[in-house]
């Protein structure tokens, strides 16, 4: 296996466990998404059917602060943005959940080189 196929198979494990994670409620779906979107690149799925759906959601999401960002904000600014985060987060998650199943199902075949 040469290194970027290393590399592609690593991305897309990490996108295949933010879905699970997301399902399991144990990774926020804005986070989720941001995840995924950023590892796409590197998995080779920037165009997948069921990838650009968390670029999205990443993109429409930027402007909130989750995560070790929420350090560096005020906390009255942070309250104030609280009901938005939440509305986000449930958002994300009608959009993300088909998504994420149907990665988690197929990940299978995304996990065996090459493509196909």
């Amino acid at each position: 296996m040469s290194w970027n196929q290393s590399e592609t198979i690593a991305a897309r494990q990490i996108i295949i466990e933010a879905a699970k994670g997301i399902l399991s409620g144990s990774v926020s779906p804005v986070e989720g998404a941001r995840t995924i979107a950023r590892h796409s690149f590197k998995a080779r799925l920037e165009d997948d059917s069921d990838i650009l759906p968390f670029v999205g959601v990443a993109s429409e999401t930027e402007s909130l602060p989750l995560g070790y960002e929420r350090a560096h904000w005020q906390a009255r600014a942070l309250a104030d943005l609280q009901g938005k985060i939440d509305e986000s987060q449930a958002w994300a998650l009608t959009v993300a959940s088909p998504h994420c199943q149907s990665l988690v199902a197929r990940s299978g075949s995304l996990m065996r080189w090459p493509d196909g």
